[in-house]
């Protein structure tokens, strides 16, 4: 897929329940075109959106691509767990909370019967720094964009003790 996005800066940090542990989900934000004049006018939609490190690009539900009334801009091959899909593209915006916003960026259509519409892949998560953290049972997800000088390093770290 072709990467057309514009990113703000910002971070963002979640605590997890240990029921909450098999995935990440949060609430975002989705841009839509506004068709009718004036053309380049998005409005927001809320979702929410799944961290999927495995997945090579963002994408939308067909759910949410049919109640947003979205229009494809064309079709990518996606390379599934178990198959390859032909899948209409979308050209949305993706806003995380505290306004961490990536414009113009081109995402691929799912099916699901799951309770989340947005998958965040790594065309977003490449971006930045994230990390998962589990300290005193407790899961602790964090992002931040742009990313630090250096990186995180856990067994330069454990050398140190």
């Amino acid at each position: 897929m072709a990467i057309n996005a514009e990113s703000s800066s910002g971070a963002i940090t979640f605590h997890l329940s240990k029921k909450e542990k098999q995935s990440i989900t949060f609430g975002i934000g989705i841009g839509v075109p506004k068709f009718g004049y004036p053309n380049d006018v998005r409005t927001n939609k809320e979702s929410i959106a799944l961290i999927d490190t495995g997945a090579t690009c963002s994408a939308i539900s067909r759910r949410f691509a049919e109640n947003a009334h979205l229009r494809p801009i064309g079709r990518y091959k996606i390379h599934g767990f178990d198959k390859i899909s032909i899948v209409p593209v979308y050209n949305v915006d993706i806003i995380l909370p505290k306004g961490i916003a990536f414009k113009n960026l081109e995402v691929g259509q799912f099916d699901t019967i799951f309770n989340f519409d947005c998958i965040i892949g790594m065309d977003i998560l490449r971006r930045g720094d994230m990390a998962l953290t589990n300290a005193k049972d407790e899961m602790v997800f964090t992002f931040r964009i742009p990313p630090a000088e250096t990186h995180i390093d856990f067994a330069e770290e454990e050398k140190k003790y």
